[in-house]
This record gives structure tokens, sequence and C-alpha cells, in this order.
């Protein structure tokens, strides 16, 4: 099994927010292959949110100087095409995150600014995320109810090390929070 645990910080939550970090690791067969943390500008013309930027702890002048938006796509490609054979309709990532629809989204808006019509060659439909998981074993009584379910609060809870809103962080928080609610 192919899992792809992905996150992403972006200078926004509009819907021509851009990703500024995508962070991920990748998992086969239960054993860690590579982590990658790829830092890219913002394309042209996205929203920028100042609240977006504090929550991250990046300046504009900082984003402004990462990697062009189109090399750090073609990093993230490369990265996938190393354990995916995109010609192949059974060979691909089950994605994995915490509110990963988000990641999704915004990997997503990525390819379609750089015309890319075929990302979902990489990315399977079926998804892994805890955050999904926590409200039913709170209904059944297997998790407590906590002042939220934000990532940070189970992460406290689990007592996972956690520095939040990098990326990188976040997913191997994510990573380690999944494995510690199905045990």
């Amino acid at each position: 099994m192919k899992i792809l645990w992905i996150d992403t910080e972006t200078t926004g939550l509009t819907n021509n927010s851009s990703p500024i970090q995508i962070s991920g690791v990748i998992e086969i067969d239960g054993s860690i292959k590579e982590e990658f943390n790829i830092f890219l500008k913002p394309f042209d013309g996205a929203d920028i949110q100042d609240e977006a930027l504090q929550i991250h702890g990046l300046s504009l002048d900082e984003i402004n100087n990462f990697q062009d938006n189109i090399l750090g796509y073609k990093e993230l490609l490369k990265i996938f095409d190393k354990y995916i054979d995109k010609y192949d309709r059974n060979d691909k990532f089950i994605v994995a995150g915490y509110n990963v629809d988000f990641d999704l989204k915004q990997i997503r808006k990525l390819a379609e600014v750089h015309g890319d019509k075929y990302i979902n060659s990489y990315l399977s439909y079926s998804k892994i995320d805890p955050l999904q998981m926590i409200v039913p074993f709170q209904a059944i009584k297997k998790l407590p109810i906590l002042e939220n379910n934000k990532l940070e609060t189970w992460c406290k809870y689990f007592e996972i090390p956690l520095k939040a809103h990098d990326s990188l962080e976040d997913i191997k928080a994510t990573r380690t929070l999944f494995y510690k609610i199905v045990q």
C-alpha cells in the first residue's frame, strides 16, 4: 500500500490562495521511503491574507524569496514519479492528512494554475483522515470529547510533539496521531 501523507501551508483560505509549503511523508507497505519539504512562491494573482502569514509566521518578503511556483510544482511531481506510474490506473497514492480535503484542494489548484490536468493520475480517491475518524470514535466512547478537534489538541492529548503550522511538522504529527488512534 502506498500512502502519501501530505500537508500544506497556504497564503489563506480563499479559493484563490496559493500553497507556499508542501510537505509529505511517503509510506509504502508500512515503511517510510521519503520525507519532503517544498517551499514555493505564491502563484501570480494568488490571494494573500495577513492572517495566514501570521499563523505560519512567514513574512511576504520571505515567501517571495522561495523558489518559483512552477519549480516547486515540478519538484513535487518528480517525487511522485519516483513511486507512482501515472500511466497505471491501479498505481496511486492513498492520500492521508488531517482535514486532507483542504490540502488536496491546494494541490489540485496548483496543478490547475500550471495547466496540469493529470494530477489525479497520482492520487487515489481513497483517503485517510484522522479528523474524520475522531467523531465516530467519540460516538462509541473510544475517544474522549476534548475542547475541540484541532490537530494541536489531539497531539497534546496523546503527548505527540508538534510545532504547529509548519507543514512538515504537522504531517509527521498527523501520521503519528493516526497510528495512536487506530491502536
